[in-house]
């Protein structure tokens, strides 16, 4: 027959191990689900990340194109005008004193006049169009709106590549709760059931608690 005393000790032994069992089965699964989450969501950051600086990048680039294209547009505008006036006046100018020579040459530079303000007209009708790639006519025709709507964007994604790399912190962090616990579950079954060992797999099963509560964090 067994001693009261050592069938206890033997149930307890037996608690403790099956305790240790369920735990080390517990830091493998959860270091396999952290392990996925960190590789996917370090995988989502950089997707992010890439997409953000490249619409920073075209962002950068229709804002200095369409610009330019209107800086361009409007000298040329003044330009046109400048000729149209200097028309009106050299006509006045030659009917006021019966100057057919400046007629003529106001009626030369008003009959330019119309042709460039026809070819500005042409060049803004056409702008984006064939031989212009669709790219470059979206740089050249971007509208505030457009801007907008891409600044938005970007900071969407700005957002994203942030709550990603939250995400793969929490899942570094909780691998390294599972390593604490993997570390205190081994020197628990060195001291087996002593106090020592209760208080360190105590301690693991607490570690592998916060490594689970992380995990959950993670996929929020």
């Amino acid at each position: 027959m067994i001693a009261p005393d050592s069938a206890a000790g033997l149930r307890a032994e037996r608690r403790f191990d099956l305790v240790a069992a369920v735990l080390i089965g517990a830091i493998a699964i959860l270091a396999a689900v952290l392990s996925v989450v960190q590789m996917s969501s370090s995988q989502d950051a950089n997707r992010a990340d890439l997409e953000s600086a490249r619409l920073a990048a075209d962002l950068s680039a229709r804002i200095a194109v369409s610009g330019e294209a209107i800086d361009s547009a409007g000298g040329l505008q003044q330009a046109a005008l400048m000729v149209g006036m200097e028309a009106v006046a050299r006509e006045e100018a030659g009917l006021q004193y019966d100057d057919p020579g400046s007629s003529a040459i106001g009626a030369a530079e008003q009959s330019a006049y119309k042709k460039l303000q026809a070819e500005l007209a042409d060049t803004s009708a056409t702008t984006g169009g064939a031989p212009v790639d669709p790219y470059t006519a979206g740089l050249l025709n971007a509208t505030t709106q457009q801007l907008i709507a891409e600044v938005r964007e970007q900071n969407h994604q700005v957002d994203l590549g942030n709550a990603a790399s939250f995400s793969e912190q929490l899942a570094v962090l909780g691998l390294s709760f599972l390593a604490l616990s993997g570390v205190l579950t081994g020197l628990a079954a060195v001291l087996r059931e002593s106090r020592g060992g209760r208080i360190a797999l105590s301690a693991a099963c607490l570690m592998a608690g916060a490594a689970g509560l992380l995990a959950i964090l993670a996929f929020l």
